[in-house]
């Protein structure tokens, strides 16, 4: 196998640079990226920052459009509308489907997973989530899914969840402002799981999921968010 030269590493490091500054919205959407700032900025050539970039654009995490460059993705309306709507159809039903045939070792997995995400979350209102949080976030919502038995239906649903990393990311500091309990909308959802509530546990995760939309739809066009239900 061939190793991979010091361009490719320099490329990777940026990368992940560009793209943990992108989340922490350092970088702000619709951001112009230009080779001559980024370069001078992150320490490195244009050849790694296109590598860099082209990985991040295949991640739609940054654009690139003719005659201007590449810049950090913009908040749509459009485009999170119809992904948190595809989002809520699929995901509810996958997560119905795993409640309904989920064995043991699944449940096992969603009470462990939740352990280490609640072991991540912030003691103090202020305090900013970290990547370890995001981390087991992640894992925790791929938990309540795989025990779905079917493997297109996980695929395509953690697909969607991808792509609306970025919102989440961006909504996350919206939480405080607008009352929301991350933490109590995950016990919830675990509490569901491990009893089999099935029509309640798939309301929860169409909540869930919704309100990260309407947080950011409410800060950029000024639409009214309402109360999100994860413990009723």
């Amino acid at each position: 196998m061939a190793k991979q030269g010091k361009s490719g590493t320099r490329a990777d490091e940026l990368y992940e640079r560009l793209r943990a500054d992108i989340f922490m919205a350092r970088l702000k959407p619709g951001q112009r990226l230009k080779f001559p700032e980024l370069c001078a900025e992150y320490g490195t050539s244009v050849g790694p920052a296109r590598e860099a970039l082209t990985k991040l654009t295949g991640e739609r995490l940054v654009t690139l459009q003719a005659h201007q460059g590449y810049a950090v993705a913009s908040l749509s309306a459009e485009e999170l509308t119809d992904l948190t709507a595809a989002r809520v159809e699929l995901e509810s039903l996958t997560f119905r489907q795993a409640m309904l045939f989920g064995d043991d070792h699944w449940e096992a997995e969603v009470v462990a997973t939740h352990h280490l995400l609640a072991r991540r979350e912030p003691r103090t209102p202020g305090e900013v989530r970290d990547d370890g949080w995001y981390l087991a976030h992640e894992a925790f919502h791929a938990a309540l899914l795989a025990g779905c038995g079917n493997r297109r239906l996980v695929e395509m649903a953690q697909g969607l969840r991808a792509e609306a990393e970025l919102y989440r990311r961006w909504a996350t500091p919206l939480n405080a402002a607008n009352g929301r309990n991350p933490a109590a909308e995950h016990q919830a959802l675990a509490d569901a799981a491990v009893g089999r509530e099935v029509e309640r546990g798939a309301e929860l995760l169409r909540d869930h999921i919704a309100f990260t939309t309407q947080m950011l739809l409410a800060k950029e066009y000024g639409q009214s968010v309402p109360a999100v239900r994860c413990c009723d």
